[in-house]
C-alpha cells in the first residue's frame, strides 16, 4: 500500500495481479478531478468508493461504475444486537445459553495495560486456522499485532473472553461517528460453542451502549463469513463501488 498527495487529497493505491487499485480520495479537494486524472494517468480503477463519490460520476458514460459487493459494509442496530429479541436469533440466543451453562467466564475490557495478552490469543487461534499458509490471515495477523502494540494511538474500543484465565475470544471496535462504531476485530476460539455470539453479545452491551449502530465491515466475498453476518440481520447494508474507464 503506497500513498501520495494530489490537490490536498490524500491518495492511497495499491497493486493487485499487476493492475493499480485506489481506494477513494481522501481530503477536501476536488474529488472527481482527482479520480479522472488518475485512472487517465494510470490505467488503474477506483474501488470501495462510497455512494457520494460514485454519485459524481453517474451522469459520466466515460467511466463505468460496477457494485463492489465484497466490499458492502454491513450495518446493524446496536438494540438488536444487545437484545436478540424475536423468532430469527432464537438459535444465537441458545447458543449463549448453551456457552453459559457450561463454562465459567469473565469478561474483560481492554486497555493499553493489558491489551498485549490478545496476542497470545491470537497466536493459539492462528495455529488452528494455519495463518502462515493462508495471505489473508497472515496479513490480518500482522495488523492485529500492530493495533495491539499501538493500542492507545488508535483510541480503540476493546474487550475480551478469558475462561480459567486465559482470554479465549477478543473485539476490538472504534468510534466512527457519534451514532456508530466499526468492528474491526472479532475473534473467537472456534472449538467451544456458543463463544463468537457471547463475546459479540457482551462487547455490545458493555461498550456500545452510547451508539445506534455497529458496522461490522466487510465480508471479502468469504462464503462463511458473508452466511455469518448475514444470520446476524443487518439493518442496512454500506454499499461500495468500483470505478473504471469504459471500454
Amino acid at each position: 500500500l503506497k500513498g501520495s498527495l494530489w490537490d490536498d487529497l490524500i491518495i492511497l493505491c495499491s497493486e493487485s495481479e499487476g493492475r493499480k487499485r485506489f481506494f477513494n480520495p481522501i481530503g477536501k479537494g476536488d474529488i472527481k478531478a482527482a479520480v479522472e486524472k488518475i485512472i487517465k494517468d494510470s490505467g488503474g480503477i477506483f474501488f470501495r468508493l462510497p455512494e457520494e463519490t460514485k454519485a459524481l460520476f453517474t451522469k459520466d458514460n466515460r467511466f463505468l461504475i460496477e457494485p463492489d459487493r465484497d466490499n458492502w459494509d454491513y450495518l446493524y442496530s446496536v438494540a438488536d444486537l444487545i437484545n436478540l429479541t424475536g423468532k430469527k436469533y432464537d438459535g444465537k440466543r441458545n447458543l449463549i445459553k448453551r456457552f453459559k451453562a457450561e463454562r465459567a467466564y469473565e469478561y474483560i475490557t481492554l486497555s493499553i495495560r493489558n491489551a498485549a495478552a490478545c496476542l497470545d490469543f491470537e497466536e493459539a487461534w492462528c495455529s488452528v486456522k494455519n495463518c502462515d499458509k493462508v495471505e489473508g490471515l497472515s496479513q490480518e495477523r500482522l495488523a492485529i499485532r500492530d493495533i495491539v502494540e499501538n493500542f492507545s494511538l488508535f483510541v480503540l474500543i476493546g474487550g475480551a473472553i478469558e475462561i480459567n484465565g486465559v482470554i479465549s475470544a477478543v473485539a476490538i471496535a472504534q468510534k466512527l461517528n457519534p451514532d456508530t462504531m466499526v468492528m474491526h476485530i472479532l475473534k473467537a476460539g472456534p472449538t467451544i460453542a456458543g463463544l463468537y455470539q457471547t463475546i459479540l453479545q457482551e462487547f455490545i452491551s458493555r461498550e456500545g451502549g452510547s451508539f445506534r449502530y455497529v458496522n461490522m465491515e466487510q465480508d471479502l466475498g468469504i462464503e462463511g463469513l458473508r452466511k455469518a453476518k448475514l444470520s446476524y440481520h443487518p439493518c442496512s447494508m454500506v454499499n461500495k463501488y468500483t470505478l473504471s474507464l469504459s471500454e
